[in-house]
């Protein structure tokens, strides 16, 4: 197995290495082409460089969406685990003290069954992850930082 990714890894590399040679060619062939001094925009080396720019930041973004996503779900799901062993305790007290069940109030059900559906759902759903191939951002994660 280990002479099989072994090759790959060759491969890879010499895929990475063709495309750099390909991109470096491109921005000669460019610069030849273009009028002495352009401006920023209108040099295509320079946009391109800009992008590459962004597409770091966008994969940057992708990570720490997905980081951030983890961490809420786990934290979503401590939150529930320690509200329903609450709830097991104080169920628990109200019997061992004789005390009568007072009945959960409409809005307290209603909690009650969302939190339950949510926990059910994420249990049965697959882990949604971040689609970071797509070419749209949400202009709200730049207010993170």
């Amino acid at each position: 197995m280990e002479p099989a990714v072994n090759k790959l890894e060759t491969m890879f590399q010499k895929a990475e290495s063709d495309l750099d040679y390909i991109q470096h060619r491109l921005e000669f062939e460019i610069l030849k082409s273009l009028p002495d001094n352009p401006s920023a925009e209108e040099n295509p080396i320079a946009l391109l460089e800009e992008l590459a720019v962004v597409k770091s930041r966008y994969k940057t973004l992708c990570v720490q969406l997905e980081n951030i996503s983890k961490e809420q779900r786990e934290s979503m799901r401590c939150i529930r685990a320690a509200l329903e062993n609450t709830m097991k305790m104080v169920q628990g007290l109200q019997q061992h003290t004789d005390l009568e069940r007072v009945p959960l109030s409409g809005e307290e059900q209603t909690a009650a069954q969302q939190l339950t559906c949510q926990t059910v759902n994420e249990m049965e759903s697959p882990v949604e992850e971040p689609v970071c191939s797509e070419s749209t951002v949400s202009g709200s994660t730049d207010e993170q930082h």
